[in-house]
């Protein structure tokens, strides 16, 4: 165990922690505020003491909400790996070395103030992600859907009076989508897959409070091809992860064929056949969003920011 890890161990955070805390945030926060471009106010009123203290009391409900209710520390081998890991998957080496350098060069106060939050909003969110009771009703309305649309195939509807009856569901949203099977051409770059067939966790900057959102500006690795500013034309089966492309290709033979119920990070899926060539699938995807991360957390009667968890007042 490294000692300057073991000096950042979970346990409660007393009124000295928490100045420390929000001391090292503002220093962080100021060089992601200096790299902003355009017309900016002071950092002082763009982010006062106020708000980064609301920053820090929220990463340390996610703290306390892992250890409630998952029962769950991120340990200091967690930490460590967070921190090789952004050392050595960075986007922006120079923010980097002027984020360790606000902080003193410290690698406690580093581990403290960046990696230990990233870590602990991963595991809480992949925790959220995977609890079946807390997405249970989205789950049944993406079931009951489905069952639907059986009774319907059973009763020897047409494939286009199925399309239409998913299309006139009450919950989610329906989209169309054509894949080509083949494999992309080398020249082509990858398209970026809106809903509702690929669910990733965006990591976007909201406002002016970064937050986790901006640490990732250098905590995510380099993409080996840069995204066209306009997608191309085509979408294809293989962007898609391998779990999905092995359900579409098994299940979606024929016109009216539908998958099982797909569940991602983000969404419960549902795919009806159109059409399907040698060369290309097409169909129709059903996508009911689950409750979101930010959603639950609000919901959570037991709060650092109400001063019942966390060790301060």
């Amino acid at each position: 165990m490294s000692l300057w890890v073991s000096a950042i161990s979970c346990g409660a955070a007393t009124a000295t922690d928490l100045n420390a805390l929000v001391a090292d945030r503002l220093a962080v926060e100021r060089v992601y505020y200096n790299h902003r471009l355009g017309t900016k106010r002071p950092f002082d009123q763009a982010l006062p003491a106020a708000e980064i203290e609301k920053l820090v009391k929220a990463d340390l409900h996610k703290e306390a909400l892992l250890a409630r209710l998952y029962h769950l520390e991120i340990t200091n081998p967690q930490i460590e790996s967070e921190i090789r890991r952004i050392d050595t998957e960075t986007r922006a080496p120079e923010m980097l070395a002027e984020i360790k350098a606000a902080l003193g060069n410290d690698p406690r106060r580093f581990a403290r103030a960046v990696a230990k939050p990233i870590a602990v909003d991963r595991e809480l969110r992949n925790r959220f992600q995977n609890d079946d009771p807390l997405h249970a009703l989205q789950r049944e309305q993406a079931e009951t859907v489905r069952r639907k649309l059986l009774a319907g195939r059973q009763a020897s509807d047409s494939s286009a009076n199925l399309l239409q009856t998913l299309k006139e569901t009450k919950v989610g949203t329906v989209a169309e989508v054509t894949w080509q099977l083949g494999a992309r051409p080398e020249a082509t770059p990858a398209r970026n897959v809106s809903a509702p067939v690929a669910s990733p966790m965006p990591v976007t900057a909201r406002s002016l409070k970064y937050s986790l959102e901006a640490t990732a500006r250098f905590a995510q690795p380099l993409s080996p091809v840069e995204q066209p500013t306009e997608p191309p034309d085509k979408d294809y089966l293989e962007d898609l992860s391998p779990e999905l492309r092995k359900v579409l290709r098994a299940q979606l033979q024929e016109p009216g064929d539908m998958s099982a119920v797909v569940e991602t990070p983000n969404d419960f899926l549902l795919f009806v056949a159109r059409d399907r060539t040698e060369k290309t699938l097409s169909a129709a995807a059903l996508s009911i969003p689950k409750r979101s991360f930010e959603q639950w957390l609000c919901e959570q009667k037991e709060s650092t920011t109400s001063g019942k968890a966390g060790g301060f007042p």
